[in-house]
């Protein structure tokens, strides 16, 4: 599943390897089913202060420190600046209409997966955009013992809050890791964003109504559809293993996986495509000088079989339809 997915990452980030050894959670709508409560504390409160606040703003703006929220929706509609201290106070009231709400249940899947991390031996973090005492709290009673309050990082612990790269590097700070080191679990946008700003191997779920691409778009190196989907997959053997092939079995697997979903090679006046091209071309002269190592060699000649057959292919289906048209 994300064999694809790390060579990418690999390419995008020009690190050697990937090696993970910590798992960094987001906790809203990631660890924590708590974001139509938070729809609903939003809109609420901030009525009550003249600022419209919708469903849709909710999503967007999940994961941002609350009180940098408020003073960008402050700004926008009423067009004034207010400082921290009065943003703080009107996210007071955020809280407390948040704390009225039911309590929102775990994510299916979530603690089973931390046990898994657990006993793989991955370090476990929370970076969560919140200052909510009662959400801390819950974290820390419901997944005892994989997660202690030294290994949760808020919005109180970092000045510049998501999308900054900020609150995730904080994390692997907090777990002693690189980020070559460290795979992010996020499901907002400006999450995704963050992680993707701090060089992590950065997981979207998407577990809210916006469509799946906006993650991808914002840097998710995946996208799943639910933290249960993400747990029953996870195989950190395929991702170590993944991570430590070299860079040319990496490139090699990309170039294959392209041949064989398009039916052809790459062509060098496509700009996406000429890196491709030139990597065959230049591997090809490499075995013909037998600079090549011999279990490369073998894998190297069934690509270009796979091309070559392709290429006749092509071909024929173009001489075939220029006599039609003749």
């Amino acid at each position: 599943m994300f064999k694809k997915a790390i060579a990418a990452y690999l390419r995008r980030t020009s690190f050697p390897e990937f090696t993970p050894k910590a798992v960094l959670f987001d906790m809203d709508g990631v660890l924590i089913n708590s974001m139509p409560n938070h729809v609903v504390a939003w809109s609420e409160s901030m009525a009550r202060f003249g600022v419209r606040f919708t469903k849709e703003d909710a999503y967007m703006t999940e994961g941002a420190r609350g009180v940098d929220t408020i003073r960008k929706m402050v700004k926008l509609q009423q067009n004034r600046d207010i400082s921290e201290e009065e943003a703080q106070r009107m996210y007071d009231e955020k809280t407390r209409v948040f704390g009225e709400q039911p309590k929102p249940d775990t994510a299916d899947g979530a603690y089973e997966l931390m046990e898994k991390l657990s006993l793989q031996g991955l370090s476990i973090c929370v970076v969560t955009g919140s200052g909510q005492r009662p959400l801390i709290q819950r974290l820390l009673t419901d997944f005892s013992p994989y997660l202690t309050e030294d290994r949760i990082i808020t919005a109180y612990d970092v000045k510049c809050g998501k999308p900054a790269p900020d609150p995730y590097l904080a994390g692997m700070k907090r777990c002693g890791v690189h980020p070559w080191e460290t795979v992010v679990v996020e499901n907002a946008p400006l999450g995704v964003q963050s992680g993707n700003a701090s060089c992590a191997f950065t997981i979207g779920l998407n577990t809210g109504p916006l469509p799946s691409k906006m993650l991808k778009e914002r840097g998710a190196d995946i996208v799943l559809s639910s933290m249960r989907l993400l747990c029953d997959r996870w195989n950190v053997q395929e991702l170590q293993c993944s991570a430590k092939k070299s860079a040319w079995n990496i490139r090699y697997d990309e170039i294959l996986a392209f041949v064989q979903d398009n039916k052809r090679r790459p062509s060098k006046h496509n700009g996406q495509e000429r890196r491709m091209h030139n990597w065959l071309k230049q591997a090809k002269k490499r075995m013909n000088k037998g600079d090549m190592a011999d279990d490369k060699v073998e894998k190297f000649k069934i690509l270009l079989e796979l091309c070559n057959r392709y290429r006749r292919l092509n071909q024929f289906a173009y001489a075939s339809e220029s006599d039609a048209e003749g």
